[in-house]
């Protein structure tokens, strides 16, 4: 729904309000529709009533923008921030009660789609804390897209102050004055870490309530931490216009994508039940040494692209364009390794997907990266980051931009499956009997 949301208000679609609404309802009745399913018949309406009310919640979060006034011009803002407008609290009932209804209505039909029906699976407590899991990972990658799409704009001090926006709290900041791109691609980026950052922290506290094994406590554990610290770093680089913290936060935040990753296979069903042959213990011995030196590989590559792209080194890019021809082989035949660990009995089943999924991405990313080469990348000095005192003379966000976004996404994509099939690997090599 936030992804959609970010989508629809983008400078120059902006949909009415009108047909926002209806389609923002259309993946929570989906979502809804699919997961309770998988609730047993007497609690099938109660949970699907908790999913929206949750919903309508959260979604308060970005309604903010919708429900305050909404001044002309930033220098407005001084009298108006935090200021709401007279149909605030209706919006708010209203906004509630749709999500009620719908998450209502999904839930009572797949209650009639799901009638004398005996193949369909019951979750587990221990099975939904893992789709969570999943979820929160998930919440990552809208925000690494933003965040991207920020650095490729230069539009990280679009907003001057760290913590509020031009004054506001931060989810309460207007939506008027977000039709200017680079105020919308800061300010969403902030929202997009909230997200974030409640999920993570939901995440953790299931897990310490509900979970007994040490391992996934002490990995929600260090990811909650791990995801502070990446906001208080993003809060130091605006609030000092430090570009080493830029390069920190950039490297950082794909860091916490695949320990979220990590953390999510831990918990999973899959991950539990494990029960590797000798075939596949042997298999996988030899793919965790190959991925371990993948990762740390592609964690090199991480930083010479944060560095060229902060930096806007002539030697940074010449380095990371060599040193892309050793992580491409070796993503490959880490790949080729783990699919093959995949192949040997049902027990590695689970790791087979992210071999396949390396040599997608990793195609794709050096592909992005031509593109962004022939695109006119430049090794001339940064010009200064438009800030909000020259934003009305900023010149307009060029297109390649978009390629450079997309380059930096799927680079922390395979990023984030190396370190999944590494999980994997390292699970698979433990024989059943040890553990």
């Amino acid at each position: 729904m936030w992804m959609l949301a970010w989508v629809l208000h983008m400078p120059g679609v902006h949909v009415d309000a009108k047909l926002a609404v209806p389609a923002l309802m259309v993946p929570l009745f989906l979502i809804t529709l699919c997961w309770s399913r998988h609730v047993a018949a007497t609690h099938r309406l109660k949970a699907a009533l908790m999913g929206g009310f949750v919903a309508g919640l959260v979604n308060l979060l970005i309604l903010g923008s919708h429900i305050v006034e909404q001044p002309e011009t930033t220098e407005q803002m001084a009298e108006q921030a935090n200021s709401f407008a007279p149909n605030a609290l209706m919006t708010v009932i209203g906004s509630m009660v749709l999500s009620l209804i719908v998450a209502g209505i999904a839930g009572v039909l797949a209650g009639v789609l799901t009638k004398n029906k005996t193949d369909t699976t019951i979750y587990t407590a221990t099975t939904w804390r893992s789709r969570f899991a999943w979820v929160t990972a998930l919440t990552y990658l809208p925000l690494i897209a933003v965040g991207g799409a920020v650095t490729s704009t230069d539009s990280g001090l679009a907003v001057p102050d760290a913590v509020t926006s031009y004054g506001a709290v931060s989810v309460l900041f207007p939506l008027q004055l977000m039709a200017e791109p680079r105020i919308f691609l800061e300010h969403s980026h902030r929202l997009f870490g909230t997200l974030a950052g409640l999920t993570t922290l939901v995440l953790m506290i299931r897990v310490l309530m509900g979970e007994p094994r040490k391992l996934p406590k002490m990995l929600a554990i260090v990811l909650f931490v791990a995801v502070s610290l990446q906001g208080y770093m993003g809060i130091i680089r605006v609030a000092e216009q430090s570009t080493f913290f830029a390069i920190i936060h950039g490297v950082f935040a794909q860091l916490v994508l695949a320990w979220a990753l990590g953390t999510a296979i831990v918990l999973s069903d899959a991950w539990t039940n494990a029960a590797p042959s000798e075939e596949t213990v042997a298999a996988a011995k030899r793919t965790r040494k190959m991925m371990l030196l993948t990762v740390i590989a592609l964690l090199l590559q991480l930083v010479l692209g944060a560095v060229t792209r902060h930096l806007h080194s002539g030697h940074g890019m010449m380095a990371h364009m060599g040193f892309a021809f050793v992580v491409l082989m070796l993503v490959i035949i880490g790949g080729s390794l783990v699919m093959r660990t995949g192949k040997t009995d049902a027990s590695g089943r689970a790791i087979r997907p992210f071999g396949a999924l390396l040599h997608g991405l990793v195609v794709l990313q050096v592909t992005l990266g031509f593109a962004v080469i022939g695109m006119g990348w430049s090794s001339e000095e940064p010009t200064e980051l438009h800030t909000h005192e020259n934003l009305n003379s900023a010149p307009p966000i060029e297109a390649s931009s978009l390629v450079t976004t997309a380059h930096h996404l799927i680079g922390a994509l395979v990023l984030a499956a190396a370190v999944g099939a590494l999980v994997w690997a390292i699970r698979l090599a433990i024989r059943p009997k040890a553990l």
